[in-house]
Order: C-alpha cells, then structure tokens, then sequence
C-alpha cells in the first residue's frame, strides 16, 4: 500500500511538473509573439483605426457590430504582419542594440521561417478580413501601409533620414483605413485623419530615436533629421507638434465639431507644445521619455474628443 502511494505521488508531482513546463513553456511563446508584432504599437495603431471607424458612423448606436470588431481584427493583423516582417529583416541589427537584442529573432528563441511563416498567415488573413467585412478601399489601404512600412522605410532607415517621412506615410494610414471602412470614400475627413496622424508621428519618432541615438548611430540608422544635434533636433520637434495642433483644428474650422472640441484641443495643443519645448530647453533623455508620454496621450485624446463632439 506504501509503494502504491509513493508510486502515485510520483506520477502526480511528475504530472504538475509536466503540465507546469507545458503553461511555461506556451507563456514563452506568446511572449515571443507579442515582441514579434510589437503588441503595445500595434494597438494604439488599432485604436486609431477604430476612432476613425466611430467618427466615420453617422448613428453611433452601430459602433459595436460583427463588421466593426472584424476590422479591428484585420487591420491589427496587418499591423502586426507589417512590424513582424521588419524585424526579420533588421534581426542582425537589432542584435546590436541594448533595446532590442532581446527580441524573439536576434535571440534565436524563433525561427526566421517560423516568424516569416507567421508574418506571412497574419497579412494574408488581415487583408482577406478588410476585404470581405469591410471593403476593397479599406483592404487596398491597409496592404499600401503594410507595403510602405516593409519595402521602403525600413531599408531607408540605413540610407536616409527622409525615412521618417516615408514611415509617418504609412504609420498616418490607419486611422483612414476606419473611416474607409465605414463611408467607403476617401473624404476631406479622411485626409484631415491622415494629415493629423501623419504630423504627430515626427514628435513621436523623434522622442524616441532622441533616447536611443547612441544605438542607433552604432548600427548606422539614420533616425534623427540630417543634423542631429541637439539644438535642431529639439527645433524640428516643437515646429512639428506646432502643425500638428493646427492640424488638429479641422474638425471645428470645418463644423465638424462643436465649440467643447476647440477647447479641448487648446489644452490638449498647450500640453503637447510646453513638451516639446521643455525638450528644446532641455533636450535629455527625460524630457525625451515626457515628451513621448504626452504625445502617446496627445493622439487618441484627440481623436476621442472629436468622436465625442462631431456634428453629423
């Protein structure tokens, strides 16, 4: 009876050993590919996109619908595909640098054929799903900003510090894709969607390629504009959170908005550009991360502000 016990508990502690191994083991995993489509990217991405859906709607009682959730679901597919495939194509590079050798690829615990076989199934499902839930637009939108980001700007990021400016391209698509999605027209609204993302992403980029530019400039990325000293640096980066305040005045110069709108956009602009300038002041690796924290805050704020004043 004793052997029998000690037999069974050993099967048993042999049993939750395994079962622990395996939930470790498939933690891991999901962890490599939450790195692998830069999960925190790739939902605000995603929020953009469903802010841009909300406003598009004319009765806001269709917001939450099988077509809405579909989209989210496409084109965070497509975002992820897109950021998979640029780290398969900078996993030599981004074995160099402090802030990323610890990705899935560099560190070998994937597989280049695994995470290309993975990019490739996410692009393919998210372009199939825009396509058929919402429309062709939509899908031919979210394979340009996929297109872009893969074959452009990342090789550019060695070449050119104009790969910025490609990247902000593809980076300000998102939130049309949502609009699209909705109105299945490339309207005055939708441009105003892109034109306001387009500008926000250059404090955005600047903040961070500002704290991580030793990193950089050791791998040979031209993140920063051409002369990246601090100074201009810093000046670049208050001239663009300066437009893209402006930019974010469309919707009340246009009566898409109410009078509430305008005055959370003034707040909203006083507190994106006091950053920048605290940056310029003082441009650290400090007033870099504020910066970047209240530009994160800046975009979806104002986009929620806009669907929660817009005028039909």
């Amino acid at each position: 009876m004793k052997v029998t016990t000690w037999t069974e508990d050993l099967v048993s502690q042999a049993s939750k050993a395994s079962e622990s191994s395996l939930v470790t083991l498939a933690a891991n995993k999901l962890s490599d590919y939450l790195q692998l489509v830069k999960f925190k990217l790739s939902a605000l991405v995603t929020i953009t996109t469903a802010l841009g859906y909300l406003i598009a709607l004319r009765n806001p009682l269709l917001s939450v619908s099988v077509n809405f959730v579909l989209t989210l679901l496409g084109a965070f597919l497509v975002v992820g595909a897109a950021n998979a495939f640029n780290q398969i194509l900078e996993r030599e590079t981004d074995a160099l640098m402090e802030r990323t050798k610890n990705r899935p690829l560099p560190s070998e615990r994937m597989s280049v054929s695994e995470a290309l076989t993975s990019a490739l199934t996410m692009m393919l499902l998210g372009l199939t799903i825009l396509y058929f839930f919402a429309n062709f637009k939509t899908a031919f939108l979210a394979a340009m900003a996929l297109a872009i980001y893969v074959l452009a700007y990342t090789p550019l990021k060695r070449k050119s510090e104009f790969c910025i400016l490609i990247g902000a391209i593809s980076g300000a698509i998102p939130p049309m894709m949502g609009w699209v999605a909705v109105r299945n027209e490339l309207s005055q609204e939708a441009f105003s969607l892109f034109a306001l993302q387009f500008l926000w992403q250059f404090p955005h980029f600047w903040a961070i390629a500002w704290m991580y530019r030793d990193d950089y400039r050791k791998i040979g990325l031209r993140i920063l504009p051409a002369k990246g000293e601090p100074a201009f640096v810093a000046r670049q980066t208050v001239l663009y959170a300066i437009a893209t305040v402006i930019a974010s005045a469309y919707p009340l110069v246009a009566g898409k908005a109410t009078l509430v709108y305008g005055l959370g956009i003034f707040a909203l602009g006083v507190w994106l550009i006091v950053s920048a300038i605290c940056f310029h002041q003082n441009p650290t690796n400090k007033s870099a991360r504020n910066l970047l924290c209240v530009a994160d805050s800046y975009l979806p704020l104002v986009l929620l502000l806009w669907l929660l004043t817009k005028q039909i």
